[in-house]
């Protein structure tokens, strides 16, 4: 009896174990040898036919890893206008790719905002944004967003889709934590649209972003109000 018992408590733990949510488990797997990214595309122009569907198969590192099996899970805290509303997970990937026959350079698509562009190249220092030009057909031009920087800060001129806005970039002195670890030497970036909009962007060189916050001014205030809050708490490069 007392065997049967044991038996049953056992599997019941081994069980448990097994519904662990998927986030939570950190499973070894082969790594694949990246391809180094090292382009400055900033300030180029393609003719939209030129940048055609493409399926990359290798994987990219650099400022932050890409490959069409990598992702992060987050978990964001969603308000409406400050108010909070509520707790969700979600992960991003870049599943889809497109290639600017030019030069050759690979642009990746992300599925859910995280304070990155859209279309992204990242090489081993900077993030690029690609994107239809305003008021134009036809055209997509190149835009850093930010990457590495020499110095303690710097400010610059920057933008949303229909905003102009200032930039601001920091090298953090103090570790930043999140459930899926402490992270040093990490880079904070600012965006800030007076009256409009202000994101903020944690960011470990080598991992990806580690913290999002996004803050809008609801029509007919003049104060920004928290919208989203998304914290790592997993990730998975192969």
């Amino acid at each position: 009896m007392k065997k049967t018992l044991l038996s049953l408590f056992t599997g019941s733990i081994l069980f448990a174990a097994c519904k662990k949510t998927d986030y939570m488990l950190n499973i070894p797997v082969a790594k694949q040898e990246c391809e180094l990214q090292t382009a400055n595309p900033s300030g180029k122009s393609y003719a939209s036919d030129s940048v055609v569907t493409y399926n990359c198969t290798s994987n990219h590192c650099g400022i932050m890893p890409l490959g069409s099996k990598n992702y992060w899970i987050y978990q964001d805290s969603i308000f409406t206008d400050g108010v909070f509303l509520k707790t969700q997970m979600d992960t991003l990937r870049f599943t889809f790719q497109k290639q600017s026959l030019t030069d050759g350079l690979v642009w990746w698509q992300s599925n859910i905002e995280v304070g990155l562009p859209q279309w992204l190249y990242a090489s081993d220092s900077s993030f690029f944004g690609l994107a239809d030009r305003m008021f134009t057909t036809g055209i997509k031009d190149v835009k850093k967003e930010f990457g590495l920087f020499a110095g303690d800060s710097i400010r610059y001129q920057t933008s949303f889709e229909d905003a102009a806005a200032i930039g601001k970039s920091l090298k953090l002195k103090s570790p930043v934590s999140t459930a899926a670890g402490t992270f040093n030497d990490c880079l904070y970036f600012e965006k800030n649209a007076r009256n409009y909009r202000k994101d903020q962007v944690f960011v470990k060189s080598g991992i990806g972003v580690i913290r999002y916050v996004q803050e809008v001014v609801p029509p007919g205030t003049r104060y920004l109000a928290l919208q989203k809050i998304s914290t790592l708490v997993s990730y998975h490069f192969e």
